[in-house]
């Protein structure tokens, strides 16, 4: 009895200790599945904390263009071998599971809100320095042989008649450069996306106004406060310091820029007519720095060579050896008599008739000439600076002005025109 008492009893719990052992593999299995599955996402080699890795450090092909840099199309990140590989199971066999399905989602998405990211930056690019995709260098029709223009083919309703005497502001050559213009951009850095030239007033930049120009100094010998400034030209041959620059390399603008061998600001008179003093803080700007684009219509350049002067062209010129390159850049010169800020559109001041003389009910103020002198680049490896979709051409040539000269020095240099004297 006792005998057959402990084998009935024997029996179940052999059953109960089978079934426990079933039931704790399959849980075993269960939790390692899980494990598998769930476990990467929050460990340090997971693709999720990668990908944040390559979001912090910052994507070092991502640029002002918002490139994409390494990441695919998907968004999935090149720091991510183990997302893209997939996770083995301890036998080996490729894991498949669901949670692996999901860490990848996530580096995708991740991808996905990096690459968007990048494309905002670059369509920020784009709005605040537009054209850059559209950079390309001069086009061998931009030039002609100095020997092949005509004499007097200048447009002559764009300014250069003059007679009387002149008032002429020796200020150097260049005192500063920038990409600025605050005429045309205030207050934005590189509102220009070329480099200007400057010479008089010393601290012409993007927020010079009426108030900082008075209170800055000048590079002109007679105290004229006055700020001139033009687009540089560049050797194509040189390599520019700012070739990975605003204004330079990155908008298109490539070479040495090249200092004048000489830069005159001179003010002329009008043929039969009375001059009026210059207005103080009087702002023009002669030239459109988008004619390639805007067309002929504001179009004052005036290219030429040393010892042909007889001659211009809107192109740039091919001078023989021994002549050197020159610009005239000619204001206008009728003022309304009321507007101190001119430019084409509002024609506060504009260019005097064919004879010289302003039409009537125009006042005649002295009609500025920049003339700038370079030494002469070989062939045609020159060009201007300029914005970056209008390719150098050198119908954009353009100046900017804004007179400070006091009443006095303004009053002096219109009776040295009116008198006949050189001043």
């Amino acid at each position: 009895m006792p005998r057959r008492g402990r084998r009935n009893i024997t029996g179940p719990v052999r059953l109960v200790a089978v079934v426990a052992a079933l039931l704790v593999a399959a849980a075993a299995v269960a939790f390692g599945g899980t494990a598998s599955a769930d476990g990467p996402d929050d460990g340090p080699g997971s693709a999720t904390e990668q990908g944040s890795t390559t979001e912090d450090t910052g994507d070092p092909d991502d640029g002002l263009f918002g490139r994409a840099g390494p990441d695919d199309e998907d968004g999935a990140s090149g720091n991510e071998p183990e997302a893209q590989a997939g996770r083995q199971d301890d036998d080996g066999e490729q894991n498949d599971e669901p949670g692996q399905d999901r860490s990848e989602q996530n580096a995708g998405d991740q991808g996905e809100g990096r690459n968007e990211g990048d494309q905002n930056a670059g369509n920020e690019a784009d709005e605040q320095f537009p054209g850059r995709d559209q950079a390309a260098p001069p086009a061998a029709d931009d030039f002609v042989d100095i020997t092949d223009v005509e004499p007097g083919n200048a447009p002559d309703d764009k300014g250069g008649v003059f007679a009387g005497g002149t008032f002429t502001s020796e200020c150097g050559t260049s005192d500063h450069r920038n990409s600025d213009n605050y005429q045309a951009a205030p207050g934005k850095r590189n509102g220009a996306q070329h480099v200007h030239d400057y010479v008089g007033n010393t601290t012409t930049d993007a927020f010079s106004d009426d108030q900082s120009l008075e209170a800055g100094g000048t590079s002109c010998t007679n105290g004229d406060k006055s700020t001139f400034y033009w687009p540089v030209v560049r050797d194509l041959n040189g390599v520019g310091d700012d070739a990975n620059a605003d204004g330079g390399g990155k908008d298109g603008n490539v070479g040495e820029i090249l200092t004048p061998t000489s830069a005159q600001m001179t003010l002329n008179g009008h043929p039969g007519q009375k001059t009026e003093p210059m207005p103080q803080n009087l702002r023009m700007i002669t030239g459109d720095a988008k004619a390639k684009t805007n067309g002929d219509e504001n179009v004052v350049s005036k290219w030429t060579c040393s010892g042909f002067t007889d001659r211009t062209t809107e192109k740039y010129p091919i001078c023989p050896s021994g002549s050197d390159l020159v610009r005239f850049l000619d204001f206008p010169s009728c003022w309304d008599g009321e507007t101190l800020r001119s430019n084409a559109e509002n024609e506060a001041v504009v260019f005097p008739e064919a004879d010289g003389r302003c039409a009537d009910g125009r006042v005649a103020i002295p009609q500025l000439r920049m003339t700038l002198t370079y030494d002469q680049p070989e062939g045609r490896s020159f060009a201007l600076d300029t914005f970056p979709d209008q390719q150098h051409s050198p119908k954009t040539d353009h100046g900017n002005y804004q007179s400070l000269l006091s009443d006095e020095q303004a009053r002096t240099a219109a009776t040295c025109i009116n008198s006949g004297r050189n001043c």
